[in-house]
């Protein structure tokens, strides 16, 4: 017990080095701020800006309070390093529970390592909590699955509560009532009274700022709701077709968070995304499927809408499950074909883990090279880093 508990700790203190030596490296790229990040980093500066549109509150508060350490634009930055990396390690989770470690492992550092992901990530705005629904999915996980019947119901109305301040949550939590009713109804009776009270009650007084603006302020509510102030219906189909040609084809995000219009895949992120849908043809009825479905179909709406970057954003954790999904249907086939052989079955993972590897190194060099060194990205990055 002694050495396993040692041997956590040291786990524990590796993972916080490579997150510190992350968010020291990631926030100075590009060297100077974007247009958006002053906006961003001017408007969280008061407390009454904030109060007067709470939307994305965690991150608000977070950056808030970071600003008084420094005056660089970096210490935001650094705020939204943390929270992809918390994005990160539940997809991780959520894809072990639903896959294997190695799977769910190759599949995270896919993930992480996105140069899509990545600039959004260090980004000093809070568009990186787009990406933070696996938290809710983790959340529940571990209540369905894990031993703990206290901190697990009051982790959940947390979280659900921090999460709701995102716009477009509505749509996700209304998609994760209908499809889990009855779940969430045997959880609630399997779980103490005082906990479910202790947890609701949290969950009100947290949300109590957000309610005050979506009741007084038609635009805050239009904000959360991701209703666009006009919508041209002629654009509709085209921008349909750009909220999936952003992961094959051409990605229209402007050099704040890309290179010139390259997709969000390259052809082994693309060509396992493919695979993986093929895949859940045979797991259609899983709700985890359902989930994903509905939810692409949340996003198209509001991709159809104009909202092209945030529809892209909530998608891209849930296309990674589907890489995940991707990535065991190779193995399995692998292993069906070569049950016994361990070193010919060991070939199957190798070639899976040179491909993963591959596209990581592409999706590296992509953000840390050729992504700051780019022109355009230099133009867009053309303010000073220190927040006047």
């Amino acid at each position: 017990m002694k050495f396993f508990w040692r041997r956590q700790s040291v786990y524990a203190f590796l993972l916080m080095v490579v997150l510190a030596g992350l968010v020291w490296q990631l926030s100075i790229i590009p060297e100077k701020a974007a247009l958006e990040e002053v906006f961003y980093a001017n408007d969280v500066s008061s407390v009454s800006s904030i109060v007067e549109n709470p939307l994305y509150l965690p991150h608000k508060i977070a950056s808030y309070t970071a600003s008084y350490t420094s005056d660089s634009i970096r210490v935001i930055r650094g705020i939204s390093v943390l929270t992809l990396g918390i994005a990160v390690v539940a997809l991780y989770r959520i894809l072990r529970r639903w896959h294997s470690e190695k799977v769910a492992f190759l599949a995270s550092a896919m993930f992480a390592t996105n140069a899509t992901v990545l600039a959004v990530g260090r980004l000093a705005a809070p568009e990186i909590l787009l990406m933070s629904w696996s938290l809710i999915i983790a959340a529940m996980l571990w209540l369905q699955h894990g031993n703990s019947r206290h901190f697990a119901p009051l982790w959940l109305f947390i979280v659900s509560s921090f999460l709701l301040y995102v716009p477009g949550s509505f749509y996700f939590f209304l998609l994760i009532t209908l499809l889990y009713s009855n779940k969430i109804k045997e959880t609630i009776l399997s779980v103490k009274r005082s906990t479910v009270f202790i947890g609701a009650l949290l969950f009100l007084l947290l949300i109590t700022p957000l309610l005050f603006a979506v009741t007084e302020n038609v635009e805050v509510l239009r904000q959360w709701l991701l209703i666009p102030s006009e919508i041209i219906w002629s654009d509709v189909p085209m921008n349909i077709v750009k909220v999936f040609s952003a992961f094959m084809y051409e990605a229209p995000f402007g050099a704040i968070v890309n290179v010139g219009d390259l997709p969000i895949f390259n052809i082994a992120s693309g060509g396992l995304f493919v695979i993986g849908l093929y895949s859940f043809r045979k797991h259609m009825k899983l709700e985890r499927t359902r989930i994903m479905l509905l939810t692409f179909l949340i996003a198209i709406i509001l991709g159809a809408y104009g909202q092209i970057f945030t529809a892209v954003l909530i998608l891209l954790p849930y296309s990674y499950s589907i890489i995940a999904a991707g990535i065991s249907f190779l193995l399995d086939q692998w292993y069906s074909v070569f049950p016994v052989n361990k070193i010919v079955r060991s070939f199957g993972l190798l070639f899976v883990t040179l491909v993963v590897t591959l596209s990581v190194f592409y999706n590296v060099y992509r953000f840390f090279v050729v992504w700051p060194q780019a022109p355009e990205t230099r133009a867009v990055y053309d303010q000073p880093r220190l927040i006047k």
